[in-house]
Parts: C-alpha cells; structure tokens; sequence
C-alpha cells in the first residue's frame, strides 16, 4: 500500500479545510514536480524531456484537502484497480524518498544525495509551504514525522551551484509571468528559451515589468544538458527601448538579394590596346 502524506497547515489564513487556491496551486505543483524528479531518479529515466511511462506509473500523485487547521494530502496513485496488493521496489522507494526529502525540508538541510534538479523542486515546495502557513506538521499514514515552522526554512539550503565557468549571467527577455504569492518570475527570450526567477526581491514593483523586455542578471542554474533553466538572486531591471526594439529580421527572400546584388560594370575592366587584345586572344588559341 502507497503511503499517505499529510502536510497540516496550521494558522493558514482560511477557514479550515480550505485553503488560498494560490497557495494550494503552489503546493500542488511543486509536490509534482518532486514526485516527477524522485520518480525519474527511482526509475533510471532521462532527467529531462517527456516523462516515460513508467515514471507516471511509480510517481502520479492524488491531492486532497482535509479539516483539522487545514490539511494537504497526497498519495501514489499506484497502478489503479486490479494492480497487486504489494509495492513494487521502485514504488516503495519512491515514498521512502519523497519521505526523506521533505524531513529534509523540515530540518533545513540538503542531504548528499540529492541532485540538483531535486534540490530546486524541494527549494519550490519549501517556499510554497513558507507561503501558505506560518507552521506545518508532515505525517506519514497518520504518523507525525515533523513539525516544523516554515520561517526557519532558508532558500540558500536548496541553492545550487553556478556553471563552472561563470559565477553570474545575464538574460535578455520579455517578462511573461509573475506570481507574487510565490515570489516567482518567469521570463522569454526572442527564440523561445524560458527562464525561472525564484525568489525576486521587490517582485511586486518588477511585477509591473509584465509584458515588458527586462535585463535579468544573477547565478546560473542549468540543466543535465546545459541550458539554462534558472537564475537566482536575480536582479531585474528594464531593458532600453534599444534592446527591446531589437529583433531578428525575418528571413529575405533570393529575389531581393537578386535585386540588391550589384551586377558587371559595362564600364569596368581591363583596358586593353587593339595589339594587346590580338595577342591575348592568339593565347586563347594556341
């Protein structure tokens, strides 16, 4: 049987059972993205690109709500009706994994074995509990395991390392999303390329930035292939009209180069006497 996993939200500002739907959908998220990155690390599955298989069956999760200051549960799906009355040994180790990584959040420490990709999950989940309540009690199928005050939760615990070869990076982009229960950015580049800004200083005022091209500086975090995925500590300002007007041209067709290319000089050339065209042409034909 798939372990229970309670989060009791003690003093959430909202009537028990219920909950801010900001708030919950920062917890829902985040408790997905950890169970996406456990699962693909219990599984042997790629870090990145669409999940297989076998990911969804080990870490789909089911969310609840429950009285009792306010109470989150979540569980492993497991493989539904008719699967077998045991766990697989991936599943068991998913819920002792999933257990041991929110302890970890609940003391503060970042233990060896968690890799950087699961280190940002747990900072995103950190912060959405740090958000919703100022006290959390973690239960494992009715047991209490922690219980913790989210104020002494620290982002630095989950940061990660920058690129070994530069300690800071700076982004060019539209900034297309702000959540200011989270304190999460979200920018765009021209070609696509989306980067996350966990954690902003002073979000509300860069909030009115939304939809604007902004100049984002702070430390890199990339991914197992080596895009860039976040940037912490950001600090973001406006970009110049310059940057913002600064795009790349849409492609030209061969006609116009055709049109703009320069053809043959009629006027141009070698000028030659009439002996020296004789005898260049006499070489043409020898």
């Amino acid at each position: 049987m798939s372990a229970q996993f309670e989060f009791h939200l003690r003093g959430a500002r909202a009537p028990e059972g219920q909950l801010d739907a900001d708030h919950l959908l920062a917890i829902v998220t985040s408790l997905r993205e950890v169970a996406t990155k456990i699962g693909r690390a219990e599984t042997d599955a790629e870090a990145v690109g669409r999940a297989p298989k076998r990911v969804h069956r080990v870490a789909k999760l089911l969310i609840g709500l429950a009285p009792g200051s306010t109470t989150v549960l979540a569980r492993r799906v497991g493989a539904g009706d008719g699967a077998l009355d045991f766990d697989l040994p991936d599943e068991q180790a998913f819920d002792e994994s999933f257990q041991a990584l929110v302890e970890s959040i609940a003391d503060d420490q970042r233990p060896a074995w968690v890799s950087d990709s699961l280190s940002l999950a747990a900072e995103s989940l950190a912060g959405a509990l740090r958000q919703a309540a100022p006290e959390v009690e973690f239960k494992v199928s009715g047991q209490l395991r922690r219980s913790f005050r989210t104020v002494d939760l620290h982002q630095e615990t989950w940061l990660v390392g920058a690129t070994p070869d530069s300690e800071s990076v700076t982004f060019v982009g539209r900034l297309y999303a702000a959540n200011l229960n989270t304190h999460r950015l979200q920018v765009q580049d021209d070609i696509g390329n989306q980067v996350g800004l966990p954690d902003v200083a002073d979000d509300a005022q860069i909030a009115t930035l939304l939809g604007s091209y902004v100049i984002v500086s702070g430390s890199p975090v990339v991914d197992a292939g080596g895009r860039l995925t976040h940037i912490h500590e950001a600090s973001v300002e406006a970009a110049p009209h310059s940057v913002e007007g600064s795009r790349l041209q849409d492609a030209i067709s061969l006609d116009e180069v055709l049109a703009s290319a320069p053809g043959p000089d009629p006027d141009g050339g070698i000028e030659l006497t009439d002996d020296e065209f004789d005898d260049f042409w006499a070489a043409l034909h020898t």
